[in-house]
């Protein structure tokens, strides 16, 4: 009996883990296509995390200025209010 040697079942046991795993990768919940969705959306998460918290960040310091009557924040709203820019004023446009 040459088919019951464990060489044999050894070789047969690691062939169908080998299809099982290859069955797998291509239809399993979590295959290849999956797998690089999955790095997409988490790239994507976190570049929208930091976006969100640089804006509260942003919303935060707005937000202390207009408290404490801060000059800066006042003419922040004088200047979103008024687009044109007075006399004195210098516009800079950086690329």
């Amino acid at each position: 009996m040459k088919f019951l040697k464990a060489n044999s079942i050894i070789n047969l046991f690691f062939a169908f883990v080998l299809i099982y795993l290859i069955y797998h990768t291509i239809y399993g919940k979590f295959n290849i296509g999956n797998y690089l969705i999955h790095q997409f959306e988490q790239k994507m998460y976190i570049k929208l995390q930091e976006t969100l918290k640089k804006n509260m960040i942003d919303l935060n310091v707005d937000l202390h200025s207009f408290y404490s009557n801060k000059d800066d924040y006042i003419d922040e709203i004088s200047k979103q209010k008024n687009t044109n820019p007075t006399d004195s004023e210098v516009i800079i446009k950086l690329d």
